[in-house]
């Protein structure tokens, strides 16, 4: 006696409850998660006028070129100085952070000399802001 085979009928796979539940979490989570507002944090800022005493931990320098442009040239609380005034400036303010502002001018070969030179004075802390600068 020949038994009958009955074909294999594959499952099909439906998508469509899948996508609901997908949305639904979606929806659980937009409404159960908090969205959390900024807040303004008021940073209190030195009189202008005023020159401080006290020693400064930090200080901002920017590097720009003179209007030669052949020569370097350094400025700190809008006074150009060379690097010798600058470096005695720094000691003698007893300065250990510094923030490197070069110019769009400036080579990046002349930026990570200046980085090693005030390494070599003792500044270990020396952080870098690049605006409108580009890399060539």
């Amino acid at each position: 006696m020949k038994l009958s085979v009955k074909p294999k009928i594959s499952p099909i796979v439906s998508l469509t409850p899948l996508i609901d539940v997908v949305f639904i979490l979606l929806i659980f989570f937009m409404l159960v998660s908090q969205f959390m507002q900024l807040q303004k944090q008021s940073i209190p800022l030195g009189t202008m006028g005023q020159a401080s005493t006290a020693a400064q931990d930090s200080v901002s320098i920017d590097i720009i070129k003179n209007e030669d442009a052949t020569a370097i040239s350094y400025r700190v609380n809008r006074s150009a100085m060379t690097f010798l005034q600058l470096a005695s400036y720094l000691q003698k303010n007893k300065v250990y952070k510094v923030l490197l502002k070069p110019a769009a001018n400036i080579k990046l070969q002349t930026f990570i000399n200046v980085k090693e030179s005030l390494s070599n004075l003792g500044i270990r802390k020396i952080n870098s802001e690049f605006i409108g600068y580009e890399v060539n």
